[in-house]
């Protein structure tokens, strides 16, 4: 186990979505990492470390999950932006995140913006490639810091991040619901 400079070990965090696309995430303290793992993925979720100040802020904010005897764990649902600023987190610390780095174009985006000001986390937007693939491509944005997004191409996941104004993307024009 590493230790925090502080001396502590840092928290485990499980954390993934259901099948329709509900972010669920909790803390559960060091120690237990084989427990935790075990559980995690029964529940078919991600266990991570709250390594940095940034995560363990945000980890202070989940609830704290609960292992039983059974070998089984409770993870409750979290709200999305938390959970897209978890994601973001993850991403820059380098840590694996659940379903975002096998992320291909048969997996829908877990919601469309409205508005520039409500592009987030996970959410798929339309960007300009400049290089080999020119044109308006899908990419779905794994970190914001203001009004700067970084993308990931939707359709090609091994193509490196690129970084764009929010203002400088399209947005997708949600389908109505079919009556």
């Amino acid at each position: 186990m590493t230790k925090e400079p502080n001396g502590t070990t840092p928290e485990l965090l499980v954390i993934g979505r259901d099948e329709a696309g509900k972010p669920w995430a909790a803390r559960f303290p060091a120690g237990h990492d084989s427990l935790v793992a075990k559980a995690a993925k029964a529940m078919n979720l991600t266990v991570c470390k709250a390594d940095g100040d940034a995560l363990t802020d945000l980890a202070k904010k989940l609830p704290t999950g609960r292992l039983y005897a059974t070998g089984r764990a409770f993870v409750p649902p979290v709200g999305r932006s938390l959970y897209g600023k978890l994601i973001e987190q993850l991403n820059l610390a380098g840590q694996p995140v659940p379903g975002e780095t096998d992320q291909t174009g048969d997996q829908a985006a877990p919601g469309l913006p409205t508005t520039w000001d409500d592009i987030a986390v996970g959410h798929l937007v339309i960007a300009q490639e400049e290089g080999a693939k020119q044109g308006w491509w899908e990419a779905i944005v794994q970190a914001r810091d203001g009004d700067m997004l970084t993308l990931k191409w939707r359709d090609w996941p091994g193509y490196p991040n690129v970084t764009r104004h929010a203002g400088s993307v399209a947005l997708l024009k949600p389908t109505p619901a079919s009556t």
